[in-house]
């Protein structure tokens, strides 16, 4: 087994992830295995991330990607995933590299064919991250007029695959699909009629199934433990909701985040906190208990692309146009704004207590999580475009950046930190 010795505390997460389930989870706290980290919260394990780097120093390797996409890594073991989509040949494929030096061990095309005449200039056909429980890679494409869900093996072999249902919306799909439990659990909201949709990952059989209103969404659900018990978190069609991610059961609605939203929610304490651009401007914040209420709202500058993060009581985050915030969590107050170079659709990663981003323009940005003021520790530039969020696990740092354009664009992931394991 290629994990090393867990500490405690990931033995107690895989603890957390197995009970009920004889499907057990091969993850522990030096992986990112799915979109938003372990703990689905944009934050990593471990303090001892680099802070100075460049596209030489410091890189411990770095991969040509072939194809496009928007889709962040996903680290487990000794390997790592992501999606790309070869717009040329119409072929969307999932990649397997060597986590050690970034060596393609094999690439799978799912899909040739069947791609959409119009996404969003911003969006490609591989926009959703991997999810993987260790033994199973599980990963949505948008095909066909429809979602389709796969499941491979660490071989690349196809185990299952499911239509999960029709998708019609102009600017294509985006949601990660989301491990829990026994269960992988994918979002479809589109304006022919989205749904919640849990299947075993283990089989592909159907668990459970939750329409959703018939208006475009561009969101990845969250389970949280929040207010006391684990929640489903998923915002879009102008409700924040949260459900029992068990069942699919809602337990708790509240109107407000946009018609249409694109991150995911965050979470912390007995709070859920949820933003959204179209048509209406707004950062929310809700009661989880069971009440649904609003505790506060505020359309100042928001974060509709990008996913913001909750820590130690205050919220974090980076709007579209560059603006990187600090509020009080509780209030809403904001604490400070600071001024970064150019437009974001990439999430912010905390490692340590500094915050990791990447323009669209393909400069990587490090300030500190530091509620007191906005202190920009480095600005590297890595590429000509930005819009894969940030990955830390393991004391490494993963960037996915294209260089060049046009027929001269070619992808790459760069794998940043020390050569030298981290103890």
């Amino acid at each position: 087994m290629a994990y090393g010795k867990r500490t405690l505390l990931g033995f107690l997460l895989v603890h957390f992830f197995c009970l009920g389930t004889n499907a057990k989870p091969m993850v522990n706290d030096g992986d990112w295995p799915w979109w938003r980290g372990l703990e689905r919260n944009g934050i990593a394990h471990g303090g001892n991330y680099p802070v100075d780097w460049d596209k030489q120093k410091n890189v411990v390797w770095v991969a040509s990607i072939p194809g496009r996409g928007q889709s962040s890594p996903a680290v487990v073991a000794d390997r790592v995933f992501l999606t790309t989509a070869d717009e040329k040949r119409q072929v969307q494929s999932v990649l397997c590299l060597n986590r050690a030096s970034g060596e393609l061990i094999w690439q799978k095309e799912l899909h040739k064919g069947g791609f959409e005449k119009e996404v969003h200039k911003k969006c490609s056909h591989a926009a959703a991250s991997v999810a993987s429980d260790g033994e199973r890679i599980l990963v949505a494409f948008l095909n066909h007029k429809a979602i389709w869900l796969t499941c491979l093996d660490n071989k690349g072999k196809v185990v299952w695959q499911k239509k999960v249902c029709d998708f019609n919306s102009k600017f294509g799909f985006g949601a990660s699909p989301l491990i829990y439990e026994n269960n992988v659990i994918v979002a479809t909201d589109n304006q022919g009629g989205g749904f919640l949709t849990a299947y075993d990952r283990r089989s592909g059989k159907a668990a459970w199934n939750v329409k959703r209103q018939a208006t475009p969404s561009y969101s990845s659900p969250t389970v949280a433990s929040v207010a006391g018990r684990q929640q489903l978190l998923l915002s879009g069609g102008d409700r924040v909701s949260g459900y029992d991610p068990g069942t699919g059961k809602l337990l708790w609605s509240g109107r407000g985040g946009s018609v249409q939203t694109v991150n995911t929610m965050s979470f912390g304490g007995k709070h859920v906190f949820a933003s959204g651009g179209y048509p209406t401007k707004e950062t929310l914040c809700y009661d989880a208990t069971g009440s649904g209420e609003l505790v506060w709202k505020d359309k100042g500058d928001i974060a509709n692309v990008p996913s913001m993060i909750f820590h130690k009581g205050f919220l974090y985050y980076v709007s579209d146009g560059g603006i990187a915030h600090c509020r009080e969590a509780s209030t809403g107050k904001v604490l400070w704004k600071g001024r970064l170079k150019g437009e974001f659709s990439a999430s912010p990663t905390l490692a340590g207590e500094n915050l990791y981003c990447i323009s669209e323009t393909g400069v990587a940005f490090l300030w500190k999580a530091d509620p007191k003021q906005f202190k920009l520790v480095s600005e590297i530039p890595m590429g000509d475009e930005g819009f894969a969020s940030p990955v830390a696990c393991g004391g490494k740092l993963y960037l996915r950046v294209a260089e060049g354009k046009e027929s001269s664009r070619i992808e790459k992931l760069y794998c940043i930190g020390p050569k030298k394991p981290t103890p």
